[in-house]
Order: structure tokens, then C-alpha cells, then sequence
């Protein structure tokens, strides 16, 4: 008889490998007389469920194709610990004309799925419970369940019999220090993305080595789950809040929340990474967001389609109104001022943080935010004295200063020409200087003189302003702190917007020969220097 050979062997230490199941299965084989056509094998998988289990799946398929008469296991447990399963698998053997034969017991009949069936359950049950009684008392020890959790890192240690230490770890200060950052951040009123951007701008590798995202920070509101919500960060460690059932019908291990009541907390001070103040604010901004964002989830689903219509049209009123009132609002540092270095176009928005020439074919289209705004302050930050100084000794600088030098000096001859002549009309009139007629006169020339005095102050106003700034270091110091708060966050208002002032355009070229890959880009400023001046002397 042509048999097929099933082993399965989990994460279970205690359990020989499948290799052994094989090798006993094949030896009892062997002195059956049965030939082994094929060997099914599942490794490193639990037997609570048969579902999702590729090697069982396989066997099923080649019984359906009477590719052998018959399955041998080592154990009957090695099928599935789980009644339902074992039963199914059973009446499917039945069904085909298979018989199950175990090492153990030999032919499997319907006795021998009622009681081991039964053990097998019970075993995996008091598992079960056995684990989590040790896990609990490993926390009301001071040990941390589960694996790595960023911000700490494991300590392996022996006890005094030699035996190793669980859940025992200490605090990551590189990681420790993000995380004090993401709090305070949040706390601040910070949105998500704005913080999952600067740390992904940043390079920073989130807990799984990927990109940060929202949802890693914030977690689930039901569940009570997230990096913002971890209780060890403020020095206690809560356990007990989930429980694990399997489905009934396709085997996946689902949570669900326990009643609060039967949580365990421990504190341990020693792990502490964010203050009492600081983690209560978090968590209370959270419960806010979290409230709302369920009552905005919620709402639509009792609103008729009319009020539905009423919403979306205020909405939009609120957001136009909005806008217009935050005029000097730059959500974006290069936004309206970034243009194409081959066709002199204006790069604009095209969708969800991607910006593009609008011609076609231009190596600079589908840029993502991130790309642009890294190379954006490149660009800014490389303002220097060297640059200011350059430009005021331009030769364009320098005629603007000779044409204001030269009206300067031809209007304040003009105002010592006017009054002389009153001076001399004064001295030939003597008491005749009093008629109406004189007395316009003089209106006249006072006016004449009132004015060139007002266009002398305006000349030497604009002499000083193109004159090379004595506190260089000031200003360029107060340019670099603008850039550190964007390299922070990229859309700080308060440094958006004093950085706009001081820029004309910004050229985005691109460097690339028929054989480079990848692409190579740079932006170049064009910096307004009049405004960075008014800017430094406005904050002094």
C-alpha cells in the first residue's frame, strides 16, 4: 500500500523535530510493509489550527488526485490539536477511502478522535493558561512581556541559579531621546504627520526599520494601542489588557480588549522616559483627537443625504474663509517661488506632496516633498557674509550708491541755492517784506525747500540701505537658527515665513548624463537682499 507521511513540528521546545517524526513514521512504515509515495511537513507551525497550514493543504490536494491509499502520522496530535480540525480531517480520509494510521496508536477510528481529540484540547488549553500565569508573575517580578519595544534594549542576565531572567531591559538613550522629542512635540499640538515627516526628513528608522508613520505614534483608541499610549515610557508596565481568541471558522488569532478592572500595572520606575506632566498632557490630547475623530466617523452615519449636503457646503465656506483670513499662511518654503532650471516653469503641485514641470517629458515632474525641500535648504543655507559682502560690492550696488551720492549732494546745493535767495530778497525788501505778494513768495520757496529736504532723507535713507551691513554674523547666525527650526519642521510657520521674505526664486536644475543613474538634482537661491537686511534690522 502506497502511504503519505505528515509531520508537523511547532515552536514548542519539548516537541522532537520533523525530521524524527519522519524517520519513526518511515520505520514503522517499513515493518508494515507500506511504501511512502510522498512526505507532507509543516515546520515551525502550531496545531491549534489546520487552517493556513501549506503542508496539510498539499496532502489534502494529492488525497484528492489518489496519489497514495493512506496517511501515516507520528501522533494524532501531529494532525491538529484541535477537536473540530481532527474530526474534519478524519471524515475527509473517511470520505476518499483513506485510512489515518498514527505510530502511536496504528488505525485512527472514531474512538481515537473522541479521546485524543479531547487530550489534545485539554493539553493545549492548560498550555495555554500555564504561559500566561508565568507571564503574569514575571511582571508582578518587575519583567517587561514581549519582545523588543523601542526605547529599551533587552538585558541578558542569570538569576542565582543560573536560570536567565526574563522580560528584564534598560533604557536606549539614543531612542530614549526621539521619544522624548515625539511627547513634546505632540504635546505641543503638533499634527502627526507634520512629526512622522521631520523624523522621516531627518533619517531617523522607525521602531520596525521603515518609514514612520501616524499610525505607529497614535495606534488604536479602542485598543489602546501606540507609541504615545505606552504606559512603560512613563515607568509602568500594564499588562493584561488583551486576550487572543481564534476564529471558529478560519483559525486567526483575533484580540479583544478586557474590562479595565482586570489589567495589571507594576510600576517601574527605573524605565522611566517621559515625566508625569508631559505623558498625562499626551494622553489627554489623545482621548481628545481620539473623541473627535470617532464623533466625525460616527455623525455621517445618522445624517440624512440633505444634511449631508448642508455640511459639505459649510465646510467649504469655513475652509475659503480660512484661508482668507490667513493670508500670510506658507505652508511650503519654496511654494509659488521653485522653477524649472531648463524651461523656466514654474514647478507647482501636482498631487498628495508631488510637485512637476508642466512639460512634458522634463526630468523634473512627479518630485516628491521630501526630495525638493532637502534640496530647497541646501540651497538656503548657503547664504554666508561671503555672498552679502559680494553683493553690495556689485557693480549694480555700486552705481545705485553713486546715483544716490550724486542726489544727495545736487539737492542739498539746491536747498543752500533756495535759501539764499530768500535770504536776498529778504535783505533788499527790508520792512516792504510784508504784502501779501512777498508773503506767497515765501510760502513758495518754503515749500520748495520742505520738499528737497524730504527727497535728500529719502536719497540718504536708500544709501544706507544699499550700504554693506556692519553686524554680518548677526544676520547670518539669525538665518541659520530660521533653517534649524525647518530642519525640525519643514512647515514651522515662524521661520516659513520670515525665510520667504528673503527669497526671489529658487531654480531647481538637473544633472544627467545618457549613463547616470540615478538622476542627480540641486537648487540654487536667488536671495533678496534688501529684505534680508530690513529683516535683521526690524528684530534689532
Amino acid at each position: 500500500m502506497h502511504v503519505a507521511i505528515y509531520a508537523r513540528h511547532s515552536t514548542d521546545k519539548q516537541e522532537t523535530s520533523t525530521q524524527d517524526q519522519i524517520r519513526r513514521c518511515r520505520e514503522y512504515c517499513s515493518v508494515k510493509g507500506y511504501q511512502v509515495a510522498d512526505v507532507f511537513f509543516d515546520e515551525g507551525i502550531s496545531g491549534s489550527h489546520i487552517a493556513n497550514r501549506p503542508g496539510i493543504g498539499s496532502l489534502l490536494v494529492a488525497a484528492l488526485n489518489g496519489r497514495f491509499e493512506g496517511v501515516v502520522a507520528e501522533d494524532l496530535s501531529r494532525i491538529s490539536r484541535d477537536q473540530a480540525d481532527t474530526a474534519n480531517f478524519f471524515k475527509k480520509m473517511m470520505f476518499l477511502g483513506l485510512p489515518v494510521e498514527t505510530v502511536t496508536d496504528g488505525v485512527i477510528n472514531e474512538l481515537h478522535i473522541g479521546l485524543k481529540s479531547t487530550m489534545n484540547a485539554l493539553y493545549l488549553k492548560d498550555l495555554s493558561d500555564k504561559t500566561h500565569r508565568g507571564v503574569i508573575a514575571a511582571v508582578l517580578r518587575g519583567g517587561v512581556p514581549g519582545g523588543q519595544l523601542y526605547g529599551y534594549d533587552l538585558v541578558h542576565a542569570l538569576d542565582e541559579f543560573g536560570e536567565p531572567i526574563r522580560g528584564k531591559r534598560k533604557i536606549n538613550d539614543e531612542q530614549a531621546a526621539i521619544i522624548r522629542e515625539i511627547f513634546e512635540y505632540y504635546a505641543e499640538g503638533r499634527k502627526l504627520k507634520h512629526i512622522c515627516d521631520d523624523l522621516n526628513r531627518r533619517g531617523i528608522d522607525s521602531p520596525k526599520g521603515g518609514k514612520w508613520a501616524p499610525s505607529s505614534l497614535v495606534g488604536s483608541f479602542v485598543r489602546q494601542t501606540g507609541m504615545l499610549r505606552q504606559t512603560l515610557y512613563n515607568g509602568v508596565v500594564t499588562f493584561n489588557k488583551m486576550q487572543y481568541r481564534k476564529h471558529p471558522e478560519n483559525g486567526k488569532r483575533l484580540s479583544i480588549m478586557r474590562p479595565e478592572k482586570e489589567w495589571i500595572t507594576v510600576p517601574i520606575p527605573e524605565l522611566t522616559i517621559i515625566n508625569d506632566e508631559t505623558f498625562a498632557k499626551v494622553q489627554k490630547a489623545l482621548d481628545e483627537r481620539s473623541s473627535k475623530h470617532l464623533q466625525r466617523k460616527m455623525i455621517p452615519t445618522v445624517m440624512t443625504e440633505e444634511e449631508k449636503r448642508e455640511t459639505s457646503i459649510r465646510r467649504s465656506k469655513e475652509w475659503r474663509r480660512k484661508q482668507a483670513v490667513t493670508k500670510k499662511r506658507a505652508n511650503a518654503l519654496f511654494g509659488g517661488k521653485l522653477y524649472c532650471g531648463e524651461h523656466n516653469e514654474k514647478i507647482t503641485a501636482t498631487y498628495a506632496k508631488h510637485y512637476s514641470c508642466p512639460v512634458k517629458g522634463c526630468a523634473n515632474r512627479n518630485l516628491h516633498y521630501d526630495e525638493i525641500i532637502k534640496l530647497v535648504l541646501d540651497a538656503v543655507a548657503e547664504l554666508d557674509e561671503a555672498k552679502i559682502i559680494e553683493h553690495f560690492k556689485s557693480d549694480e550696488i555700486q552705481q545705485v550708491r553713486a546715483h544716490h551720492a550724486r542726489e544727495i549732494e545736487r539737492l542739498s546745493q539746491h536747498l543752500e541755492d533756495l535759501r539764499a535767495s530768500i535770504s536776498k530778497v529778504i535783505d533788499a525788501l527790508g520792512p516792504d517784506a510784508r504784502s501779501a505778494e512777498i508773503r506767497a513768495f515765501f510760502d513758495d520757496k518754503a515749500e520748495q525747500i520742505q520738499r528737497t529736504k524730504l527727497d535728500i532723507a529719502t536719497h540718504k535713507r536708500e544709501l544706507s540701505d544699499s550700504a554693506l551691513p556692519r553686524k554680518l554674523a548677526g544676520i547670518i547666525q539669525r538665518h541659520q537658527k530660521l533653517i534649524s527650526c525647518l530642519l525640525n519642521w519643514s512647515r514651522d510657520p515662524k521661520a516659513v515665513g520670515p525665510l520667504r521674505q528673503t527669497i526671489n526664486r529658487i531654480i531647481l536644475k538637473t544633472f544627467q548624463s545618457r549613463h547616470e543613474v540615478p538622476v542627480q538634482r540641486a537648487c540654487f537661491a536667488d536671495f533678496d537682499f534688501d529684505a534680508i537686511i530690513n529683516i535683521h534690522q526690524s528684530q534689532n
